[in-house]
């Protein structure tokens, strides 16, 4: 994969296809893989496809402070300069999915379109504060990670794609992945991520936007995902019947048909 240093952190990051440039951005302890069912449909659709690894993610290096929502947007903006790209398509689920809105919020005249999945408007509820201290303390312990992950696993993808081929060889990747991964640095997200709330500005994005939630979502609950659509002007609003919280991975067919159309639009 390619990388490129922003303010001292190198970011990895895949490109592939020709065409106008649409960009896909991952969720929390997830990585650019994520989005293994959306890249030959973008690439064989005639797009330019680019899915970096955010900081303290994937092969990118690990995060050594608190890194907001506001600074993963600001790593992607430089990663867009150093493509010596103007715009972008910006699609993103769950953490991607706050990062996309504060692309389109805070770099308006980089984003051309705007596409948010299972994800919501602000991170920073009382109720979500004890979830987070969770993480934190268990991020601290030995393999913390991949205990986090296979912890969340059955709440992060539907039961028919947890069951199949295609799903036990993605736990066996990931749970590699969550093995590798710094517990301090994905703390350092989750302590950024608390900061996030974007709900009061949502009426400011004029990007075309479309908002995806799964009806299986167990962690972003469906109403959450919607009134994003219902804050932003103009915004399309889709529900994916079956799909869980990675709706792009375990849905993949409906949700392509959704980004695609969007893109298309």
């Amino acid at each position: 994969m390619p990388s490129f240093i922003c303010n001292d952190v190198r970011l990895h990051y895949f490109t592939c296809g020709i065409g106008r440039p649409v960009m896909l951005i991952h969720g929390f302890t997830n990585a650019g893989m994520t989005w293994m069912q959306q890249i030959p449909a973008l690439t064989f659709a005639g797009y330019r496809v680019i899915v970096p690894d955010l900081r303290g993610h994937g092969l990118s290096d690990p995060a050594t402070a608190v890194a907001t929502v506001e600074d993963l947007a600001r790593d992607l903006i430089a990663l867009l300069d150093d493509l010596e790209l103007d715009r972008s398509a910006i699609c993103g689920l769950s953490l991607g999915g706050m990062v996309a809105m504060q692309l389109a919020l805070d770099y308006p005249d980089r984003v051309d379109k705007l596409i948010v999945a299972n994800s919501q408007a602000s991170f920073a509820m009382p109720e979500l504060e004890s979830v987070v201290d969770g993480w934190i303390k268990l991020f601290a312990q030995p393999e913390g990670p991949l205990k986090r992950f296979e912890a969340t696993w059955p709440a992060m993808l539907n039961g028919a794609f947890r069951e199949s081929a295609a799903g036990r060889a993605a736990f066996e990747s990931w749970s590699l992945l969550a093995k590798r991964t710094s517990g301090a640095s994905l703390s350092h997200i989750a302590r950024g991520m608390r900061y996030f709330d974007v709900s009061e500005r949502l009426a400011e994005i004029r990007q075309p936007t479309l908002v995806v939630a799964g009806d299986e979502d167990r962690l972003f609950p469906v109403q959450n995902v919607r009134s994003i659509s219902e804050s932003i002007p103009n915004a399309e609003f889709e529900l994916i019947q079956g799909a869980a919280h990675i709706s792009s991975l375990d849905s993949p067919d409906a949700f392509n048909r959704l980004l695609l159309r969007a893109l298309a639009e």
